[in-house]
């Protein structure tokens, strides 16, 4: 027998799972209790539905506006399988996916000033804006933070020698190609700048464009980027 002073054992919640959708229409549509986290899982399955044959256009057309589907969210999917496979591996982040820390570790972080938020915003929409998955954007961030340390207080000549030797590790890496990956690289700048002016001058400053790491993770981003566009 129980101890009535004891408090029972609540039941465990029950798991969150993500909705199935119906292929036969549903009134309220969308169901009342649906979680907005799986809205976006919802008009996916509802363009499979659609795909498949199991709801009419103007069904499909009535569900998606009832979820306030984006254009470019019920758009037909004409990626190359080969593309699929690619954007699965390499899927591209969102603004607020990046890490942007402006404090030392074990410090506490500054009050973000005008200027600082402002950086950001750009910082996260050029990565955003180059496609970059999270962990290889934040492989970028590390390393233009730890080239701007070093570099900080080179002089001009001193920038100079740096960019010479950081060429020259590029080209023992990428050989005879570096020019043709250098210049891809250049378009995704410009088409970034062109968007959100001021990486430019930050790659020009502190010697951030010169270094060989920071180069390369922009190298293979392009090549990444523009084979998305080629491959569809």
């Amino acid at each position: 027998m129980n101890d009535p002073n004891t408090p029972a054992t609540p039941a465990p919640a029950p798991a969150t799972t993500a909705p199935t959708a119906p292929s036969i229409p549903v009134e309220p549509y969308p169901p009342q209790n649906l979680n907005p986290t799986y809205t976006a899982d919802w008009i996916a399955i509802e363009k499979a539905n659609l795909a498949a044959g199991k709801i009419t256009p103007d069904e499909a057309a009535r569900r998606f506006d009832a979820l306030g589907a984006s254009a470019e969210q019920i758009a037909p999917d004409t990626r190359s399988d080969e593309v699929k496979q690619f954007d699965a591996a390499f899927p591209p982040a969102k603004p607020e996916d990046f890490i942007i820390r402006y404090h030392e570790p074990g410090q506490f972080a500054p009050p973000m000033t005008p200027e600082m938020q402002q950086f950001d915003t750009c910082a996260r929409s050029w990565l955003a804006g180059a496609e970059f998955p999270a962990s290889v954007g934040n492989s970028l961030i590390s390393a233009i933070t730890k080239t701007a340390q070093a570099t900080k207080h080179m002089s001009a000549e001193a920038l100079e020698s740096y960019g010479l030797l950081q060429y020259a590790r590029l080209e023992r890496v990428y050989g005879a190609e570096l020019q043709d990956k250098l210049s891809a690289a250049g378009r995704l700048v410009e088409m970034l700048e062109t968007k959100q002016p001021g990486l430019k001058d930050l790659l020009r400053s502190k010697g951030l464009g010169d270094n060989a790491e920071i180069a390369s993770l922009l190298i293979q981003q392009a090549e990444r980027y523009w084979m998305r566009r080629t491959g569809r």
